[in-house]
């Protein structure tokens, strides 16, 4: 995690009011398991740390064309390939990507649903047609959160400030008001330079422990 949290209780922490309203979930490395750093140097024909890795990602233009609904999956599949120099084939590709998210990481759903009633649940994340119908169906997280906010369907991604500043006018709340996990630091930046409580997190347990310090969570 990117911020050092106070311990609960200490009185550094007690001075704080944060008033939080708002419960802003990323998917992808937070709620959802991406499996290996492997597989995105084979669709992006790279080679080195995560970061890099995903600091090409989210730098990409085909990426971000794609993630804000602007081309279809096919023109992605032809486009992404071509961009990065990877020998992969449309059709293997295409299948390779639709099955990147391999499912929930156990705990997702129990996690959000600790999430008190009086807090907005909601998600922020880069995704896209390929994969929506897969996360909020098969692995069940339609119906857990009060908004969506999906990069494909706003027409905006992270970590452009736009997509931050559509939440915000959706929401019409302060910033301060929103604490927000995410696995990029990229997208926490934007999220920190706005005024949220944001944090860089990978996997339930750091994610649990976030917003267990900003108490959150029924216990």
């Amino acid at each position: 995690m990117s911020k050092i949290l106070p311990m609960a209780g200490g009185e550094d922490w007690m001075k704080q009011d944060y008033d939080i309203r708002v419960v802003l979930f990323d998917l992808g490395n937070v709620l959802v398991d991406l499996g290996s750093i492997a597989e995105m140097h084979t669709m992006l024909n790279t080679h080195g740390e995560e970061s890099d890795v995903w600091r090409k990602w989210l730098r990409s233009p085909t990426v971000a064309a794609f993630d804000s609904g602007q081309i279809s999956f096919d023109e992605f599949a032809e486009r992404l390939p071509k961009e990065v120099g990877s020998h992969l084939s449309k059709e293997a590709f295409k299948a390779s990507f639709k099955a990147w998210p391999k499912g929930l990481f156990e705990g997702a759903l129990a996690l959000v649903s600790a999430v008190k009633p009086e807090y907005h649940r909601a998600i922020l994340s880069n995704t896209n047609a390929a994969h929506w119908e897969r996360l909020m169906d098969e692995m069940g997280l339609a119906g857990h959160f009060h908004s969506y906010y999906a990069s494909h369907l706003v027409g905006l991604v992270k970590p452009d400030r736009a997509i931050y500043d559509h939440v915000l006018d959706q929401l019409q709340i302060a910033p301060e008001q929103i604490l927000f996990i995410d696995d990029n630091q990229l997208n926490i930046d934007t999220a920190n330079e706005l005024g949220m409580q944001a944090y860089r997190v990978k996997g339930i347990v750091e994610a649990r422990t976030v917003l267990d310090e900003y108490g959150v969570l029924s216990s």
